[in-house]
């Protein structure tokens, strides 16, 4: 299977996500909160470094997150319910090459966001300190891992986006996304006779509390040595759901 179409499809994906006003107003707004940020922290006596980075890292976390559900489950549905997916199918476009490109093109934007996000927050972190001292290994891990939580949640996405509507795929991907944060808690429910069902859902569901380095950030202690291990997690259950959802997509009735 040639990439071509699937790049085609990605870039043209990326150029429409980029203009879609949903996906600007909260790229904005996060970044109006990570400057904000800075502004709370003046109100507080002491501690500036660890209030400019949780409340930055948290703006950043629910924004990305944000995008990834609400622009991620409308792709493919909304091209069904538009129904302008059929002229491009009809041509020598597989499915999943349609499905890939799309996704791609998400995860593009996505980290294009992440990278304007951390930018913002670097920004505010070094005019705190006047100096370059935030810009360590621990800043751009907890960046990293994060923008592995927005392909992973976007993967999500669009897996839902390939079977259901768009209204669906946008519930069931946020509720996705906010259980992936509780997976730890989750394995407290294993004690007990009934112990089957947390199991099975701190397996299925994504690990995104794994995925956060956050707390390495506002501390200032090395990134954990777990930090690539759970990069990698993070972007195998994201291959997963795409191949998943290619599979899906190719055997749905489009009609």
């Amino acid at each position: 299977m040639t990439l071509r179409p699937a790049a085609a499809v990605a870039a043209l994906t990326f150029r429409e996500v980029l203009r879609r006003k949903v996906q600007v107003n909260l790229l904005l707004f996060g970044a109006v909160l990570i400057a904000g940020s800075f502004l709370v922290s003046e109100l507080t006596i002491g501690e500036m470094h660890r209030i400019l980075a949780d409340l930055g890292l948290s703006a950043m976390q629910l924004i990305g997150t944000l995008v990834a559900v609400f622009v991620g489950s409308s792709l493919v549905a909304g091209d069904v319910e538009r129904r302008v997916l059929y002229p491009l199918i009809a041509k020598p476009v597989s499915r999943t090459q349609y499905l890939l490109g799309r996704y791609l093109g998400l995860a593009a934007a996505l980290i294009v966001n992440l990278a304007v996000m951390a930018a913002v927050l670097a920004a505010v972190l070094v005019l705190e300190s006047r100096s370059l001292r935030p810009l360590d290994a621990s800043l751009a891990a907890a960046a990293a891992l994060q923008g592995v939580q927005f392909l992973a949640v976007g993967a999500v996405a669009v897996l839902f986006s390939a079977i259901t509507t768009t209204t669906l795929a946008a519930t069931f991907s946020l509720a996705i996304a906010v259980a992936g944060q509780l997976t730890n808690q989750m394995r407290a429910l294993w004690q007990g006779p009934a112990t089957w069902l947390p199991r099975a859902l701190w397996y299925l569901l994504p690990n995104l509390g794994a995925l956060n380095a956050n707390d390495a950030v506002i501390y200032r202690t090395p990134p954990p040595a777990s930090t690539w291990v759970a990069a990698l997690y993070g972007l195998l259950y994201a291959a997963t759901a795409v191949v998943l959802a290619a599979l899906v997509f190719e055997r749905r009735d489009l009609r």
